[in-house]
């Protein structure tokens, strides 16, 4: 069916460039141009005036402004996040322009947030909010939105792009983005282990995220920025992949969580509230925040049982294309766009 009539809100250029690299297999889809495909309109940063490249409140307000001039002939309004999701249902109101309007809620539940909820009632004037975790999901509560106006939608990964290859070094571990990640402890985990770690501490979406790194890295640590590609192959790489988070009640961790799953390698992950969903027991481990002693011991015995490890990482891969997948996840968009453009705010 197609979502002619929908304007989705992205966060990034979607410009030529972008394009040819999924295109020639150079980065993973992302969800957008699959929804392009159905029919969706893209109103991405490409598309603004003086727009930067990353994300601050002036960006995802000249956003809403200009899908606020472009509302017209739309049957629904997509945002992919409340950064510029919250600023478009504002100014909607204040116009008194009002289209239906589906928003995905990343962490809804930050303090510099809940005004816009508790007092302005933001909600008042979004469709729906699609949330991926469970946690998320309950406390949605406290902000004073109704049950009916949330669900739940688990992210996704691309499986094919993300996908098995035999290129495993033994002893190397891999860890990488930057939202919430605890990398001291990681480093406290590893050092004088008999193992390289690699570090890709980048994130192209949050660059000014909360991380907790070591005063000093360790000697076997390499830190540095991996391109897709280069990601891929550290994966394909490693003997287990490590995601060490700081205590957190959303899901901080799941972009890599998901493509290390599908990529078919053991997860070693700091249990959270936000990650429930995504831990399936014989893929992933998990170790308390802030431990490195249960990190260090959980490292070093998944390193000598390489029969543990490949049972992990069928059963992660297995997970990930059953549970996690592109398509699954523009299935479920897809529905939730039809059914807000049908009920309407």
């Amino acid at each position: 069916m197609s979502l002619r009539g929908t304007l989705m809100l992205v966060s990034e250029r979607v410009n030529p460039d972008l394009r040819r690299e999924v295109e020639e297999g150079r980065r993973p889809c992302p969800e957008y141009l699959c929804l392009e495909a159905l029919g969706v309109e893209l109103l991405d940063w490409s598309r603004l005036r003086r727009a930067g490249r990353r994300r601050s409140p002036w960006l995802a307000a000249q956003h809403a402004w200009a899908a606020l001039g472009r509302r017209r002939g739309c049957q629904v309004v997509f945002s992919d996040g409340e950064h510029v999701g919250i600023p478009l249902a504002l100014a909607m109101r204040a116009a008194r322009r009002r289209v239906p309007h589906l928003m995905l809620g990343h962490h809804l539940t930050t303090r510099t947030k809940w005004p816009f909820f508790r007092i302005l009632r933001a909600q008042d004037d979004i469709s729906r909010i699609l949330v991926h975790s469970p946690r998320q999901l309950a406390l949605t509560r406290r902000l004073g939105i109704p049950d009916d106006k949330v669900a739940l939608v688990p992210y996704s990964v691309d499986t094919e792009f993300w996908a098995p290859r035999p290129s495993e070094v033994e002893g190397l571990v891999v860890a990488a983005g930057r939202e919430h990640r605890d990398y001291a402890t990681l480093a406290g985990a590893c050092e004088g282990l008999p193992v390289r770690v690699f570090v890709a501490a980048g994130s192209r979406y949050s660059p000014s995220a909360t991380e907790r790194r070591p005063q000093r890295w360790p000697s076997n640590f390499e830190i540095g920025f991996a391109e897709p590609v280069r990601l891929r192959d550290l994966y394909a790489q490693a003997s287990v992949v490590v995601v060490p988070l700081l205590p957190t009640d959303f899901q901080a961790g799941v972009t890599t969580i998901l493509e290390a799953m599908a990529m078919g390698r053991p997860v070693i992950v700091t249990a959270t509230e936000g990650q429930r969903e995504l831990l399936v027991a014989d893929a992933t481990v998990t170790v308390p925040p802030g431990d490195p002693h249960a990190l260090r011991a959980a490292i070093s015995e998944l390193l000598v049982d390489p029969e543990r490890r490949c049972q992990m990482g069928r059963a992660a891969r297995r997970a990930a294309a059953e549970r996690f997948s592109l398509a699954q996840y523009v299935r479920m968009l897809q529905r939730h766009l039809e059914d807000v453009a049908a009920l309407g705010l």
